[in-house]
This record gives C-alpha cells, sequence and structure tokens, in this order.
C-alpha cells in the first residue's frame, strides 16, 4: 500500500516537474532565438542618424574624403567614383544588412523581412506606374533594392500602354492596383492608395511568431497613420480637391481613425490638419515644423518630421520588445534612414552644395 502510495507521489512529482520545465522552456525559447541576431546589431549600431557622426562627414571635402571617412566605421565598405556609383553601392549595402538579419534570426521571421523591402522599394513602383499612364518619361536608371523591383520596373517601361493591365495581373498585382489602371485609367489618387495598400497589407498579413506578433502589427499600424497623414497633407499642398482627399484613405491605424482622417480632409490648409492630430504622438514633430515655418512652399519638412516620428517608434518598440524582434526592427529602419542621409549626403558634396542646405534634409535622432 505505501510502496503504491510512494510511486504515485514520484509519478506526480515528476509529471509536475516536467510541465514546469516545458513551460519554462516555451516562454525562454525567443530568448534563444533573438539573442545572436540582438547582440550583433547592438555592436554595429546605427551612427548616421547621429549628429555628431553625421558632421564628420558633411565636413568631407571630395567624394573620395567622403567614402574613406564612412569606410573606417564598422561594417562600412562603400564602392564608386560618382555619387550615383556611391548610391548604388549603399543601396547593396542596405540589402546585405536586411539579408544578414534575416539569416541569423529566426526563420518564420523572414518572410516579414521580404515584405518590407518590397514597401522600401514600393515608392519607385508606384513613381515608375504613374509616369507610365501618364506618358512621362521615365529615367533610365532608377534606385531600388531588389533585383525583382528592378525586373518589375522594366516590365512596366517595355510593355505598351494599352497592354499594361493584363501583364501586371499576370504579374500578381493586387486587384485594386489592376482596376485603378483599367479602361485607360490616369487616377493617379486611386492608384496611390490601392499601391499603399497592397504593400501595407501585404507586410500586415505576414504570419510571425507569437512573440513578435503584438509588436509588427503595432509597427504596421504606425506606418499607416504615418502614410494617412503624408499622402493627406502632400494632396492639401497640391490643392486636391476634397472629395479626392477622401479617397486617400489606406485603412485605420494605431492613432488615426477614420472619423480623424474625415476632420482632416475637411481641414483649410496645413496648419489646422496638424491641429487635428492634437493629442497624438505625430502631433509634436509636425507642430515644431509648422512653427518654424516650415512646409508653407515645400512638403520637405512635413516628410522629414514624420520619418523623425517613425523612427522614434522604432527606438519606443525596441524597448517595448527587448530582447526580442524589437532591437531587430529598430536597426533595419534605422539603417534605411541611415542609408537615405549617406546618400544625400554624397549627392550634396557631389554638387558642391553647402552643409546649411545638405543637412535640414538629413533624419537624426532628436
Amino acid at each position: 500500500m505505501f510502496e503504491i502510495l510512494d510511486y504515485l507521489m514520484w509519478f506526480t512529482a515528476v509529471t509536475l516537474l516536467s510541465i514546469a520545465v516545458g513551460f519554462m522552456s516555451w516562454k525562454v525559447a525567443p530568448y534563444f532565438k533573438f539573442a545572436y541576431p540582438t547582440a550583433k546589431v547592438q555592436a554595429i549600431g546605427n551612427p548616421f542618424v547621429r549628429e555628431k557622426e553625421l558632421q564628420q562627414l558633411l565636413e568631407s571635402k571630395s567624394l573620395d574624403s567622403f567614402k574613406n571617412n564612412l569606410n573606417s566605421f564598422k561594417d562600412y565598405s562603400v564602392e564608386g567614383v560618382t555619387a550615383a556609383e556611391i548610391q548604388r553601392s549603399l543601396d547593396q549595402h542596405f540589402l546585405r544588412a536586411v539579408r544578414m538579419i534575416q539569416k541569423d534570426g529566426p526563420k518564420k521571421l523572414r518572410k516579414f523581412y521580404d515584405a518590407y523591402l518590397e514597401i522600401v522599394d514600393g515608392g519607385m513602383i508606384k513613381h515608375v506606374l504613374k509616369a507610365k499612364i501618364m506618358e512621362e518619361e521615365i529615367k533610365e536608371e532608377l534606385p531600388v533594392i531588389l533585383p525583382e523591383s528592378k525586373e518589375v520596373i522594366g516590365i512596366i517601361k517595355s510593355t505598351p500602354l494599352e497592354e499594361l493591365v493584363s501583364v501586371l495581373k499576370e504579374r500578381g498585382f493586387d486587384e485594386e492596383v489592376v482596376e485603378a489602371l483599367k479602361d485607360g485609367g490616369k487616377d493617379v489618387v486611386a492608384l496611390d492608395v490601392a499601391m499603399d495598400k497592397w504593400f501595407l497589407g501585404k507586410l500586415k498579413s505576414v504570419k510571425t511568431p507569437r512573440e513578435v506578433t503584438k509588436i509588427k502589427n503595432e509597427f504596421v499600424a504606425r506606418l499607416m497613420d504615418i502614410r494617412n497623414i503624408r499622402n493627406l497633407l502632400r494632396a492639401k499642398q497640391l490643392g486636391y480637391r476634397r472629395e479626392d482627399c477622401e479617397k486617400l484613405f489606406i485603412a485605420e491605424g494605431q492613432e488615426v481613425p477614420r472619423w480623424m482622417f474625415k476632420e482632416m480632409v475637411t481641414a483649410d490648409g496645413s496648419g489646422s490638419l496638424i491641429d487635428v492630430l492634437q493629442g497624438t504622438f505625430y502631433f509634436p514633430f509636425l507642430k515644431k515644423e509648422l512653427d518654424r515655418g516650415g512646409g508653407e512652399k515645400s512638403m520637405q519638412p512635413f516628410e522629414n518630421a514624420l520619418d523623425k516620428a517613425l523612427l522614434e517608434v522604432a527606438g519606443s518598440l525596441s524597448i517595448k520588445n527587448f530582447p526580442l524582434f524589437g532591437p531587430l526592427l529598430r536597426f533595419i529602419i534605422a539603417k534605411e534612414f541611415e542609408i537615405r542621409n549617406l546618400k544625400v549626403i554624397a549627392k550634396g558634396i557631389e554638387e558642391n552644395v553647402g552643409v546649411g542646405r545638405i543637412k535640414p534634409l538629413l533624419i537624426m535622432e532628436e
């Protein structure tokens, strides 16, 4: 009798211990998957979203000097003689950085990085499509990162306008994008929104590990907010009609629901539109530029303000999801801005543009 009880006690203890060990392993396993890539990106860092490091490069007297200064930093090995060649080399550097994280991190996140790179190239594909339907000249060399994007742009450029819809449909373009181009459609507003919805929708639908999903969803929601605000500010500056502005809504994001977007649509001018955003994360960034007098003649100050907001979002998500996906997400977002900053500086040096004109175009941490 006692032997049976003793056996049952041991059996129960072993079972409970196994359950506890299994539960702890389930909770701890994600940290092991992210440990190496997180340590790696923290060692590399993102120096070129900081004023001190950017100032060193701004003081370069020639492209050779710029390139040598840049290549003295860890992980950089940029090539090229002209600004255009250096810019292409920087694009490849960005692609390698993303592929590095993709390879070192969890396999279940690889499709997320692919979808993110598509968004990075998406703006240029959108630009080429709009130029095509408006029958405008398309530049020979366009800065895209993915080989697939180069292929798509080549197809758009070489396809006769009357065959474009069927060709894009065969290439797997979203139905809403194809619909905007039907019957010789030249509605660039509808095309803009359809492309944004398509790329952001793909990013949102990517399946990710359970410990990442919440952060991924918040990031996509922030991107939707920023795209909604940016598109509407640009439309207001271009004098779009109210009914056209209403078509620009992509989807509800983190802080900009449909009702708020509608209020922004009815606002008179950029200042009133920004006032509608009071209480949101984005308001102080845009208000700062508005108070400086930015945005009166150019959209660039507001573009920069929203980019700075996104950079700060990335920093916040890094802390919120440390040491898992947060630091990796922050690294690639900051890396994208680093590359953009470096490309601007290279072009400025080649064209002998003064530091005072280059610096306001750079995206830096506040």
